[in-house]
């Protein structure tokens, strides 16, 4: 809705002359206080367009926005800025009616995340990859962009054989236990700390690689069978965060292309020879050196990636390629995208990062093996949550607490992955992120399954409002944030940011709490409980969209 008005108030400043480069200049925001308007702009770049002074160039601008909008329903002017309430009917109109954009078939962008490597560790570093990608799908998406999700398997290199080595070396004719993914990340592990204290080694694991390479019978079928245990566990994980891609693809598949590239890239001249390793040079534009290919022949992660590029626009018809990883390939990325576009490809590249995920103790690292495995993240959370959730309804059967601790405990995981700008580094505490106070997924679910016990008490299912009901301050201000859900999910979508719509649920859900405890929603007067139960089901249905575009589980009781 404010998207909108704004709309329609440069719109109407363009018909009087005003240029678009001043229009940019314009800053539109949230008056300090609710009680001057909903919306304010400051009247600084149309002065120093008009040459007068911005408190005279104010009663301007408000007299051009006068009528713009059928939704404004009053102007005022404070100093240098113009001040705009709208219509309260309109309001509430655009909080009950949401809609998402419409997908819009072009541009159709592929968007690649949750990149783990077989035989390794799924640890909380993994997550904020995988939770922060999907919230981005359905950001995007409701913004009405195309959006393809794929995610791809890093199944072949040093660390499978490095894996495979310790699986013989230290494990061979084991019985593998239930979890077997799991069990076998461990060995990545054990092999690290074995060639470290024992350098020797290095030359067995060098041999275990060349065999994997030349699809020795023996090492390949090894090969085949871990990495079928590794994908079963990452199955299993995408199974409980509820993440689904259109395709997946795997390194394996692709490897031999990406050679097939790097030596064309050679004979066109675009690549270059360095001391036996083929390479792109970047140094005149300082971002360095790119190797495509090692000095011994063997391929690296940008062989790998350079077939990736072409696999993903051979197999669709995209406009677009997006790929989010931690900022630590930031450099890397933007060597290869320059290796694509010189090589030919149109297509628009972007990379998006975010910063690391670390314990209170300090950063994770799958060498030193002191990361936190998801597994074992969720297995704890699950605990505390249905310890908390048994306590709170000693009533419930085991079944019926297990189901809402297993809600709790994605919801918690998910939501600490999001709430933090990904430029922020996020420090993982259990039991915060478990709490039922704050700025936790625990209270935003709370609140929806309170709303739930309300409507019980009720009995009423589609409340209505009167057209000429007078809302109080506090509802009025309750139902303009709702309608501002479509203003966030813009901003959200347009500066790939998840936790703008995770700082607006938790606004959202203490708005609800505090109109709870000042007003009563089940009135003995009929106009007043229909007209409150209408807003306390209004602000129910908005926050089950902003906990379902950032992945959490919503729970109707608790």
């Amino acid at each position: 809705m404010i998207t909108a008005v704004i709309a329609a108030i440069k719109q109407a400043l363009l018909a009087q002359g005003v240029p678009e480069p001043i229009l940019d200049k314009a800053v539109f925001s949230e008056p300090p206080n609710p009680a001057l308007g909903d919306l304010a702009v400051a009247a600084f770049p149309f002065a120093a367009f008009w040459f007068c002074a911005p408190p005279e160039a104010a009663h301007k601008l408000a007299e051009i926005i006068r009528g713009s909008h059928n939704a404004i329903f009053e102007i005022t002017v404070t100093g240098p800025y113009v001040n705009i309430k709208l219509q309260t009917a309109a309001i509430v109109h655009a909080a009950t009616h949401f809609k998402p954009e419409k997908i819009r078939p072009r541009p159709a962008i592929m968007f690649e995340y949750s990149q783990p490597n077989t035989h390794k560790e799924y640890h909380i570093g993994h997550l904020r990859n995988a939770c922060f990608g999907a919230a981005l799908v359905a950001l995007w998406r409701a913004a009405g962009q195309n959006i393809i999700p794929v995610t791809y398997n890093n199944d072949v290199g040093a660390h499978v054989a490095k894996t495979l080595w310790a699986y013989k070396k230290f494990h061979a004719g084991e019985k593998p236990p239930t979890e077997k993914g799991r069990w076998l990340a461990g060995m990545y592990v054990e092999a690290t700390r074995a060639l470290e204290e024992n350098p020797d080694y290095k030359e067995e694991v060098s041999d275990v690689l060349r065999a994997l390479e030349a699809h020795d019978p023996e090492w390949y079928k090894l090969w085949k069978e871990t990495r079928g245990w590794s994908l079963d566990q990452f199955h299993a994980i995408y199974k409980k965060l509820d993440l689904k891609f259109k395709h997946t693809f795997n390194e394996s598949a692709i490897k031999e292309r990406g050679h097939a590239m790097v030596d064309d890239l050679l004979r066109r001249g675009i690549a270059k020879k360095s001391q036996g390793a083929i390479i792109m040079d970047f140094e005149e534009q300082n971002k360095g050196v790119l190797i495509l290919r090692k000095s011994d022949g063997a391929g690296n992660y940008t062989t790998s990636d350079l077939a990736l590029a072409e696999e993903k626009f051979r197999r669709f018809k995209l406009d677009s390629s997006l790929v989010v990883t931690d900022k630590r390939q930031s450099l890397y990325f933007e060597q290869l995208f320059m290796t694509l576009h010189a090589y030919g490809f149109k297509q628009h590249l972007k990379h998006l990062d975010y910063e690391l995920v670390t314990l209170p103790e300090g950063a994770m690292s799958s060498r030193k093996g002191n990361v936190i495995l998801f597994e074992s993240l969720y297995e704890e959370v699950l605990a505390h949550a249905i310890a908390e959730t048994t306590q709170r309804h000693a009533d419930w059967s085991a079944k019926k607490v297990a189901k809402v601790a297993e809600a709790l405990t994605i919801g918690a995981i998910k939501f600490t992955m999001v709430r933090a700008s990904p430029l922020k580094v996020i420090v993982f505490d259990k039991t915060e992120a478990l709490s039922f106070d704050g700025y936790t997924a625990p209270y935003l679910q709370y609140t929806v399954a309170r709303i739930n016990s309300i409507f019980k008490k009720a009995k009423l299912t589609r409340p209505r409002a009167a057209a000429t009901f007078a809302w109080t301050d506090a509802e009025r201000a309750l139902w303009m944030l709702m309608a501002r859900l479509p203003d966030v999910i813009e901003r959200a979508a347009t500066d790939d940011d998840p936790s703008h719509v995770a700082r607006y649920c938790f606004e959202l859900a203490k708005a609800f709490s505090s109109f709870y405890e000042t007003h009563k929603v089940l009135d003995d007067d009929k106009t007043i409980r229909a007209a409150r139960l209408l807003l306390v089901k209004s602000t129910q249905k908005t926050l089950q969209v902003g906990l379902k575009l950032l992945g959490l589980p919503v729970i109707t009781e608790m």
